[in-house]
């Protein structure tokens, strides 16, 4: 499969592209269901446990992440979901505030694969910088996308 993997920094939004050798429903599927997406959210050696996930405009995601030695309470608070082709939701739950974030996941078919791209705006670059010096956030979300990508050819059996 040849890969469509970009990943760009202006000024304060991170912008990663994939193309997912998976159906868009699939993608879709594998994004919003509890028992998926613990299967591959989060960088390498984090684990999932899912508190309530409604996906629906208004609704929530609560989920406490495992990693680094800690648990890390997270929300993500749905804005706009119109299945299957757009996820746009606020991220929250850091100690510090300013380390909240919004995201818009757009969902593309495309021959029968899926071109993802995962739009995430914080407060600054300045923030961007400091969470990834703090957390390595910048490779944390490469790590997920490459779990996400590994799963879906789990599923698939694509290799």
């Amino acid at each position: 499969m040849e890969t469509y993997n970009t990943f760009k920094i202006e000024d304060n939004v991170l912008t990663h592209t994939r193309m997912l050798d998976a159906p868009r429903e699939l993608v879709w599927e594998v994004w919003t269901n509890p028992e998926h997406i613990k299967e591959w959210w989060g960088p390498n050696g984090f684990s999932l446990t899912t508190k309530s996930m409604i996906v629906e405009t208004g609704e929530a995601w609560d989920f406490i992440m495992h990693g680094m030695g800690r648990d890390w309470d997270n929300k993500i608070e749905y804005v706009k979901v119109e299945r299957p082709a757009l996820l746009s939701y606020k991220h929250s739950g850091a100690e510090n505030e300013d380390y909240n974030f919004t995201v818009s996941v757009f969902f593309e078919e495309v021959g029968g694969k899926t071109l993802l791209t995962m739009q995430s705006v914080f407060k600054s670059n300045e923030i961007i910088e400091e969470l990834n010096r703090k957390v390595n956030a910048i490779e944390g979300g490469k790590q997920t996308l490459n779990r996400l990508e590994n799963y879906l050819q789990l599923m698939t059996g694509i290799n």
